[in-house]
């Protein structure tokens, strides 16, 4: 049996207690003999395992959730105070676990039995359950832990609490969008209240003003229909959800619903119209109108806001549940200055950072194929020192920076100069440790808003790579010459990004350089660029999948003068070389200033920010 052989075979075998995603660690040479020999082969066994696979990683807000522990039968042992406030009508509730299986966590009910034990009926409360072993890194009350781990209880239940339960309400959205305190205490009564006239009437004031108000915040947050806005006000509360989320078994499995009526329900939920949905699941829009009308009855619904609001809870357990990775830190490691800008004639929200000072010398940070915009608060804080203000954002297709169909590039482009404009700037720097073709078309197409720019160990042309060896060198050539493979590659590592297989992944492919594992010894640093290779996954792989599909076979326009340009290369990157991207890159850019920097590698930005400051000041580098 050949190498490729035996790669394949293992990578079939693979199953849910072992991460199929750790054999590209273990065995990447024969990874890239299975691309060579096989590639239809890799295509199907990635595309199965993603099937198979867990949704991706979540970063959970513990604020939004309470937890309960419950017996074998499903009769709640112990709750937290949040979960009993919430579960109290529920006088005769017992939780349906027959969807536990093996062990594996997966999205229950609570639900009041008003029928004699005969079918459905009641009121229930959408829960996610799990024995102690699949269920530790939940946002469990220390109650609740205990009772798991004394035996007294057999299984924790983790409620998604409503924004009237939750410590702070709608606080997060409130902040990213600079909601004022009227606009956030009516969303808040919009998502109890299920309607705006009957949100007005809980807050005091008349239908009239709270109709404004509740406009007013939607404009904020770039929502057309109440649905979508309460959909994503407690989808920013709940944290950073993978997508894929399976909810419509969910629904089926609690109310009753047919197959099509939870599509429906789940499609409408996520803001559409009936038109769009109608559309979207080839119906028509008599049909999509009946069936909402059977949904409202069986789920005892009176508006679409409540069917949202009844979605979002079940999105929000579902993330707990179904995830490769739970990180529980949203709220504990201090306050990102995150802000999600609604693109202006264009569908979608930006996601991004002005981490200040405000005197500083604004500084576009643009992230590489697999990360997002996160940053260690110790490499902001050292680029903040030499007088720089850093402006991180997600990259369309990453993070929480909505995908947007059409060239990619120019809508990278149009994301940064509607940051700019958001932030009144005229003018910025942009700091490429990745995104080397986005600085491209700014610099060509939008010159009069770039100050000046430095790319760090830039890309070159495919032909002119001559580093195609090794992990990395695999997934290049993938990227490259399969253009078929890049679709089931992108879902794969999405789905499989466990925080463990990350760190893994990250240290071999720079660990050929020794100024990168001294770098990466660091925890904080390694955590903040795991975390960030998260943050690329959240949307199923869609910003990688775009970039891969787009940039390596981008024509690139040249410019007249690129002085304004410096060029950055780690004497000991591993990923590629100097003498291959440079000469290209200073063909393109004519002036760019180019310098091999002794005792660094791929970690540039966390090894010299002096230079890159220096570079951005107009300064000679040392």
């Amino acid at each position: 049996m050949s190498r490729a052989q035996r790669f394949l075979e293992r990578f079939r075998s693979t199953g849910n207690d072992h991460n199929p995603l750790d054999m590209l660690h273990e065995d990447a040479d024969g990874f890239g003999a299975l691309l060579a020999e096989a590639p239809e082969a890799l295509a199907e066994a990635m595309t199965r395992d993603a099937d198979l696979a867990p949704a991706g990683p979540a970063f959970v807000n513990p604020r939004a959730y309470a937890s309960a522990a419950c017996d074998a039968e499903g009769d709640v042992v112990c709750a937290d105070p949040a979960f009993a406030a919430w579960a109290a009508p529920l006088h005769r509730g017992r939780a349906e676990l027959g969807a536990l299986k093996a062990g594996k966590a997966s999205v229950s009910y609570l639900l009041e039995d008003v029928s004699g034990g005969q079918g459905h009926g009641g009121k229930f409360i959408a829960v996610a359950a799990a024995p102690l072993a699949a269920a530790r890194h939940w946002p469990l009350a220390p109650e609740v832990r205990r009772a798991l781990e004394s035996g007294a209880a057999d299984y924790a239940l983790v409620a998604h609490l409503p924004p009237t339960l939750q410590p702070r309400g709608l606080a997060s959205a409130a902040r990213l969008f600079g909601f004022t305190a009227r606009e956030a205490s009516m969303a808040e009564a919009l998502v109890r209240g299920g309607d705006v006239r009957t949100a007005a009437r809980m807050e005091g004031i008349g239908y009239e003003t709270g109709r404004d108000v509740i406009k007013a915040a939607m404009a904020k947050a770039g929502c057309h229909r109440q649905g979508e806005f309460v959909a994503l006000c407690l989808q920013i509360e709940s944290g950073e959800q993978p997508g894929g989320l399976v909810i419509e078994p969910v629904l089926r499995d609690i109310f009753g619903l047919t197959e099509r009526q939870a599509r429906i329900a789940h499609t409408i939920a996520r803001g559409l119209t009936r038109e769009e949905c109608a559309q979207q699941l080839a119906l028509s829009v008599n049909i999509v109108k009946a069936e909402l009308k059977a949904i409202f009855a069986s789920c005892e619904l009176a508006s679409l806001v409540q069917l949202t609001t009844l979605v979002a809870h079940i999105q929000a357990v579902a993330a707990l549940a179904d995830a490769t990775d739970i990180d529980l830190s949203v709220a504990t490691r201090g306050a990102e200055p995150l802000r999600l800008l609604p693109r202006r004639d264009r569908t979608g929200r930006i996601a991004f950072a002005d981490h200040g000072p405000r005197d500083g010398i604004p500084m576009v940070c643009l992230h590489t194929a697999t990360t997002g915009r996160h940053l260690p608060a110790k490499a902001i804080a050292a680029l903040q020192a030499e007088g720089l203000r850093p402006i991180t954002l997600d990259r369309p297709g990453f993070g929480l920076t909505a995908m947007v169909e059409g060239d990619y590039l120019a809508h990278n482009a149009r994301d940064i100069l509607e940051i700019l404009d958001a932030l009144g700037l005229q003018r910025a720097c942009i700091l490429a440790r990745g995104g080397t073709m986005v600085l491209a078309y700014v610099a060509a197409h939008h010159p009069e808003r770039l100050n000046r720019a430095v790319v760090l160990n830039p890309e070159p042309p495919p032909q002119r790579d001559g580093r195609l060896q090794g992990l990395h060198g695999h997934v290049k050539q993938l990227v490259y010459s399969r253009p078929g493979l890049v679709g089931p590659l992108a879902t794969h590592l999405s789905r499989r990004a466990s925080a463990r297989t990350v760190e893994r992944l990250v240290i071999q492919v720079v660990g050929g350089s020794e100024a990168d594992r001294r770098t990466l010894a660091d925890p904080e640093i390694l955590s903040g660029y795991v975390r960030a290779t998260q943050q690329s996954a959240m949307q199923g792989g869609a910003g990688f999948l775009a970039i891969a599909r787009s940039e390596p076979h981008d024509s690139v326009v040249a410019i007249a003068d690129g002085s304004a340009i410096t060029i950055l290369c780690g004497e000991q990157d591993t990923m590629y070389a100097s003498a291959d991207s440079v000469p290209y890159w200073q063909s393109i850019w004519p002036g760019a200033r180019a310098q091999v920097v002794e005792g660094a590698g791929r970690m540039l930005l966390f090894q010299r920010p002096d230079l890159i400051a220096a570079a951005l000041r107009g300064a000679a580098c040392d």
